[in-house]
């Protein structure tokens, strides 16, 4: 009888586990960066010409990671020259023109819109609390 149950217990451990094997293999990992960011993995298209990956702004100077190169302003980038960093976006100027590289390409940022210009009729926004303090 202790055999049987022992047999049943690893049976049912043994399962659960190989379960959860075959169920993480279909999950998403949560921890993979969003496309957005443009990092590449394995399976996803390659980004062509350069690419903007970091930008690092401290005060006096500023620098960017292009297509894994560590660039200051004013520096070369193969044929172009790296003319303005931001906090999104740098700007390089070469025989082609201007070229803009974004940190997201995919990402354009929106900004709030003001609140409209609402009065509150006294007495609507007062709490429950603040009328009972001035009942007593």
């Amino acid at each position: 009888m202790v055999k049987r149950v022992r047999t049943i217990l690893l049976v049912l451990v043994l399962g659960g586990g190989a379960a959860q094997a075959l169920a993480a293999e279909v999950l998403p990992d949560p921890t993979r960066p969003p496309v957005e960011t443009g990092v590449v993995t394995s399976g996803a298209l390659e980004v062509a010409g350069p690419a903007l990956q970091s930008v690092m702004i401290r005060p006096g100077h500023r620098t960017a990671v292009i297509s894994g190169q560590l660039l200051a302003e004013g520096e070369r980038f193969g044929d172009a020259r790296l003319i303005r960093i931001s906090e999104s976006e740098v700007i390089l100027l070469g025989p082609e023109g201007r070229q803009t590289l974004k940190l997201f390409p995919g990402v354009e940022k929106k900004f709030a819109q003001p609140p409209r210009n609402e009065t509150l009729k006294r007495g609507k926004n007062k709490s429950k609390r603040n009328s009972e303090q001035k009942a007593l």
